[in-house]
């Protein structure tokens, strides 16, 4: 499959993956207008200005170029030649024109008959001519080279495969990288949120108690922890705050968006989810539900399959090409057959001219030659090189088995990590709704004077971490499901404990 084609599959993939898949209440906000910047849009913008995405892309046109340097030794050579050559002083000039001087003295009879024909003769024109025009084609063609041309033909074929691979995993790396810093800052817009509304409760719960107070019905203890709560609830908000200054700095900074202005995400994390629904999740879902595209209405199980992650395919290619370069090696006592042949026309122009005038003044001149090269001695070079050779094959081999084993890890800990945020989110959910329905009867109950100021705290903060612990959950669910599902292209992970 050629490397743009699999690697915008990836991406619309994952377009689709991300933007569509949220309520339709936020598909519906569709058109973004100034300031708004929904995930396909990010996706867009990174991939413009991705520097790890461009570096790849260029490996592969590298790439792509050294095939075509190997395949051309291959096929036969062709090189045209055109030359003008101009004789300054030959000694066939001297001897033409003594030669010619001689024939016209009737006192030197013992070469005027010689000089005469060596003067006027043709050969003698061709080596005392002034001028020549040489018109060339060499064609040189490798007949046998002892495998290191088919070492170099598959070696390359190997490097233009690892490098499309390679753009695809830079693809699918970056989609999950914009995912991750989107979902960051949508994550701490909503964490800001619930410090602003935890401020408020604790804003209103301090006037209702300083008003019990004024009346007569609170203790100054109970109008002194109220205000302590509220007081404590602004340093949380504060944070809160910078750190969803921070996320948009990082996300603008990585698609290229400048660092000031403002800037409304449109795409939110999907966290639909009620505490019926939580009940009935089960995290094995993983392996059978398949991930769902709405707008091609087709479906894609996530691939978890060794033998199809992107640094496997890249190690047994590597294999491969040294596999071929260590025959290579060990044919290279063999000799080298080349045959080649040189087809010229010589051209000798008359005096006060500079190109012959017809074609029929061009004479030809053609050979063919079939050579043969062998190593007598290399004083260890061959050696040497098969040692190399036999070194990288084994090297290779190593690192493909290295690689099967860290792909299988990584998809383990992928669908275990998928499973943990999936059972995580369930259960956020079902807390998160009765914390609050918690809170509205402990707000109730302290405006009615059943209750204390100790309670209302404790209700509120529970809501407060539950609220939180709800996005963080449905945030690392959705990036979860997003790393299962590009999991065959991404990068292995760093997982520790190489052997």
């Amino acid at each position: 499959m050629p490397s743009n084609t699999r690697s915008r599959r990836i991406l619309r993939f994952a377009g689709i993956l991300l933007a569509l898949a949220v309520p339709a209440a936020a598909r519906a906000q569709g058109a973004a207008g100034p300031g708004q910047l929904s995930l396909a849009d990010a996706l867009r913008l990174a991939e413009q200005r991705s520097k790890t995405l461009k570096i790849a892309e260029a490996s592969l046109s590298r790439a792509q170029g050294q095939r075509y340097q190997a395949r051309s030794q291959l096929m036969p050579q062709v090189n045209g030649t055109a030359a003008y050559q101009r004789t300054l002083e030959s000694q066939f000039q001297a001897i033409s024109a003594k030669a010619g001087s001689s024939s016209g003295n009737p006192n030197d009879t013992s070469s005027s008959s010689s000089g005469g024909d060596l003067a006027n003769s043709p050969i003698g024109k061709i080596f005392a001519a002034p001028s020549t025009v040489i018109l060339g084609l060499t064609l040189t063609q490798n007949l046998f080279t002892a495998g290191k041309v088919t070492a170099a033909n598959k070696g390359a074929d190997a490097a233009e495969r690892s490098a499309m691979a390679g753009v695809s995993s830079a693809r699918a790396q970056l989609v999950l990288d914009v995912a991750q810093a989107y979902y960051n800052a949508s994550a701490a817009d909503r964490m800001a949120s619930i410090a602003d509304s935890t401020l408020a409760q604790a804003e209103r719960a301090l006037g209702l108690t300083t008003l019990s107070r004024q009346v007569g019905t609170s203790a100054e203890f109970d109008l002194l922890r109220a205000r302590v709560t509220r007081d404590n609830a602004r340093p949380l908000a504060i944070q809160s705050h910078a750190n969803r200054d921070i996320a948009y700095l990082r996300l603008r900074q990585l698609v290229g968006l400048s660092l000031s202005g403002p800037i409304q995400l449109t795409t939110p994390v999907r966290d639909d989810l009620t505490a019926e629904q939580a009940m009935a999740q089960t995290a094995s879902a993983v392996l059978t539900a398949p991930v769902a595209l709405p707008r091609e209405n087709t479906s894609a199980t996530p691939d978890t399959a060794v033998d199809h992650r992107v640094a496997v395919k890249q190690a047994a290619d590597a294999l491969e090409a040294q596999r071929y370069a260590l025959k290579a090696a060990r044919w290279e006592r063999l000799p080298s057959v080349q045959l080649s042949s040189n087809y010229q026309r010589f051209g000798y122009p008359a005096a006060g001219t500079i190109v012959p005038s017809s074609i029929g003044l061009f004479y030809p001149n053609w050979t063919a030659s079939l050579g043969f090269s062998f190593p007598v001695v290399s004083s260890g070079r061959i050696k040497g090189d098969k040692m190399v050779a036999q070194a990288n094959y084994i090297d290779a081999q190593e690192r493909l088995q290295q690689a099967r084993e860290a792909a299988e890890l990584d998809a383990r800990i992928s669908i275990n990590q998928y499973e943990q945020a999936q059972a995580t989110y369930a259960a956020s959910a079902g807390t998160d709704e009765q914390a609050a329905k918690a809170y509205q009867i402990a707000e109730v109950r302290f405006r009615e004077g059943v209750s204390t100021q100790l309670e209302l705290d404790q209700s509120r903060t529970q809501l407060q971490q539950a609220r939180m612990n709800r996005v963080v959950a449905a945030r690392d669910f959705e990036l979860a499901r997003l790393r299962l599902a590009l999991l065959r292209d991404l990068p292995l992970a760093s997982t520790g404990g190489a052997r």
